[in-house]
């Protein structure tokens, strides 16, 4: 079974999360001595103690450390370092650790173990190594996540029959390793093959990474200024996240790409029903685009304004607040700010105008060639 990630962050939808690798409770109790039933017993204890706290959600990672531990530890004790439940204790203790040294130490034996027992072209070997790829790319660690997910994605493709899912999910996290480590044509090229092998898949988990590989090639484009591009897989991809009430950030993530993009080639008016769905639930204003100033100034500074935001979160009645202001930098900054885009406030469900919003617009000196 596979971790599943989204855009921006990861593990998105209860609903749509792994069960745990093996049911613990099946290990034959062999007749040994007492100490050792005793030790099976808390180890089973500890696993369902871990297992009910990671049901709860990941607020409760924290509290779910110990019980992994404890079980992981019995298990070295009572079936050794040579059994595929240690490895699997291993796995979850190891994904709940917070300390990127201490999770990837605990990961790699897990990963040991599975190489022993099964090994070192198992399909098995998969888990271990998709969660060594999380726990790098959480610490910024790119290299060494590119590392795993891809003998990950290599063992997935060697396999026969093939499991396009399987490879799908490999492919979306290495291309998103790719793509940090502005390797784009390979990012590219990972999350093309996962949307060609998800899109005949008709259920909603694989319609939901499906939405992911679309996002991150939408991404892909957006950084390679190709916004006209961007839209159709951007598009696609929320209105699958708008399907689902628990993936709202990545809903959120995916409007706001699509505001940028129509703004991007000016088309502020397609812009606006992404920024009112950004805007959704708002109590203030946010600030979703700021349009890049083209005019190089001879001088630099900051400007303070105040303006009006209305219900489609465009910039209106501006007004320079500094009494002293340079005069030139005052008028850059009033021509400049009605660029910005702002995902507005609800008031009782509706899109309102909010008055007198502050912004300080600040000029620096280009650099000189």
């Amino acid at each position: 079974m596979m971790n599943h990630t989204t855009p921006t962050g990861r593990r998105p939808l209860a609903a749509l999360k792994p069960l745990a690798l093996m049911a613990l409770l099946s290990i034959p109790l062999a007749v040994h001595a007492q100490t050792d039933d005793e030790k099976r017993a808390a180890m089973n204890a500890a696993y369902r103690q871990y297992q009910e706290l990671v049901a709860q959600g990941p607020q409760f990672r924290d509290q779910a450390v110990e019980p992994a531990r404890q079980a992981y530890e019995l298990a070295l004790e009572v079936l050794g370092d040579a059994h595929q439940t240690t490895a699997a204790l291993a796995l979850n203790y190891g994904n709940v650790v917070r300390d990127g040294d201490d999770a990837a130490e605990i990961l790699e034996h897990a990963l040991e173990i599975s190489e022993n027992v099964h090994g070192e072209d198992a399909l098995a070997l998969v888990d271990p190594l998709m969660a060594l790829g999380d726990s790098a790319t959480a610490n910024s660690e790119f290299a060494d996540a590119r590392k795993h997910y891809l003998r990950a994605y290599e063992l997935a493709r060697n396999q026969e029959p093939r499991d396009p899912f399987l490879e799908a999910i490999i492919g979306i996290q290495l291309g998103t390793t790719y793509f940090s480590l502005n390797q784009r044509d390979e990012a590219r090229e990972s999350w093309q093959a996962a949307r060609a092998n998800l899109e005949p898949i008709d259920n909603d988990i694989a319609r939901y990474r499906l939405a992911t590989a679309n996002f991150w090639i939408g991404r892909l484009e957006m950084s390679q200024s190709n916004y006209l591009a961007a839209i159709a897989p951007l598009t696609a991809a929320a209105e699958v996240f708008d399907r689902f009430p628990e993936a709202r950030p990545f809903s959120v993530n995916a409007h706001t790409a699509l505001a940028e993009a129509f703004e991007r080639q000016d088309q502020r008016a397609e812009a606006t029903p992404h920024v009112l769905i950004v805007g959704e639930g708002n109590t203030a204003p946010a600030l979703i685009y700021r349009r890049e100033f083209p005019n190089a100034l001879a001088s630099e500074g900051a400007v303070n304004l105040q303006f009006d935001v209305d219900a489609e979160g465009f910039v209106t009645n501006v007004r320079v607040t500094d009494d002293d202001a340079d005069a030139e930098l005052a008028a850059a900054a009033t021509a400049a700010v009605t660029g910005l885009r702002y995902a507005p406030r609800f008031e009782n469900g509706a899109a309102v105008a909010t008055a007198d919003v502050s912004y300080e617009f600040s000029f620096s000196r280009p650099p000189r060639r």
